[in-house]
Formats: structure tokens, C-alpha cells, sequence
């Protein structure tokens, strides 16, 4: 998709970067930086350490340019690249914590409901308790719900990115949000 703004399709730009050229490579960062940023921080959930999967994402992006084929949208192949390497991440953070501390978790004794001057902080505390209720489902779900709930990407190419039939996507899609919804039951009023 080429916009105003950026009059180089990503195409022209990935041969520019297997020839070498680093403008095109910086042009393309540029340009994707904020959507393998969001896809990492929703999967990963600690934003201490989104910036690192980042990273070891457009370290993969750059180190197997060569092998992007046009074929498929460039997009398409960063989603999964940042996917893949952002459950990887979060993997290994598990492991490196062994858990996820429940500790965490609180749940928000105030009443807030009646004071339309808490808005704001009614909102950054219903985004904070959606991202520990992702924490506590499968990084598949996870994975899934993200990819089609915050970024909007069809079922199929969902498929493609995580390796997985259709049908299996909409599975993941839908114990998501029940495992969600019964996480956050009583939290948030809609």
C-alpha cells in the first residue's frame, strides 16, 4: 500500500536494500518501525523489553532481505517476521522468569465508576488490566487476537504468519477472547 507521503513502493525499496543501498534500508525502517512496535509490545507485554524484541526483529528483517521474495507483500512478510520473533521473545522471558508473577496482577479497589474526572485514568487502567489478561493466555491466542483486534489483518494472512490452518486461527481468536472475558469479568464495565 504507497501512500502520498512515501512515493517508493516497500518492492523498490527491498531491491535497493539487497543491493546494498542503507538509505533504502533506513526509509523502510522508517516507514514499518511503528507496526512491528505495536505487534511486539502487545505480544511481549512488558514494555521494558519491547524495544529489544524491535531490534532482534529488524535484525532478522535485514539479515534475510535477500530472501524476500515479491511474491508476497512485504508487509505480510514483516507481520510474521515480527509475530514469530516477538512470541520467541516473550518465550524466552517466560523461561528466563519462570513465570509470570501473579503478583502483578491487582485487581482496582477504587470506585472510579461516578467521577467522569477519572476518564483518563479509567482508560490507561482498563489498557493495563486487557494487557495482564493477554499475559495470561497462550502466545498463539495472543498472537492471534492481536494480529486480527489491534491490527486489523484477515484470518488467512493470520494463518500464513503463525503457521496454522484458518479454522485453527479462529480458534485461537475465540479462546482468546473467552479466556479474556472471563479474566476480565466484574473489571471493566463496557
Amino acid at each position: 500500500m504507497m501512500n502520498r507521503q512515501d512515493p517508493v513502493p516497500d518492492e523498490a525499496l527491498i531491491e535497493a536494500v539487497q543491493r546494498g543501498d542503507r538509505n533504502a534500508a533506513a526509509t523502510l525502517y522508517d516507514r514499518h518501525v511503528d507496526r512491528v512496535h505495536r505487534i511486539c509490545y502487545r505480544i511481549v507485554l512488558d514494555s521494558s523489553q519491547v524495544q529489544d524484541c524491535v531490534q532482534e526483529v529488524w535484525l532478522k528483517v535485514f539479515r534475510k532481505v535477500g530472501q524476500f521474495r515479491c511474491e508476497r507483500s512485504f508487509v505480510a512478510w514483516l507481520n510474521t517476521v515480527a509475530a514469530n520473533t516477538a512470541i520467541d521473545y516473550y518465550r524466552k522471558l517466560v523461561r528466563r522468569r519462570n513465570h509470570i508473577s501473579s503478583s502483578r496482577i491487582r485487581p482496582n479497589t477504587a470506585a472510579t465508576q461516578d467521577n467522569p474526572g477519572n476518564r483518563q485514568m479509567d482508560s490507561a487502567l482498563i489498557q493495563k488490566r486487557i494487557r495482564y489478561a493477554l499475559a495470561t493466555i497462550s502466545p498463539k491466542q495472543r498472537t492471534a487476537f492481536v494480529l486480527r483486534y489491534y491490527e486489523d489483518i484477515p484470518i488467512a494472512q493470520i494463518a500464513r504468519t503463525i503457521g496454522c490452518s484458518e479454522g485453527a486461527v479462529r480458534t485461537h481468536i475465540r479462546r482468546s477472547l473467552l479466556a479474556l472475558r472471563a479474566k476480565l469479568a466484574g473489571q471493566i464495565e463496557v
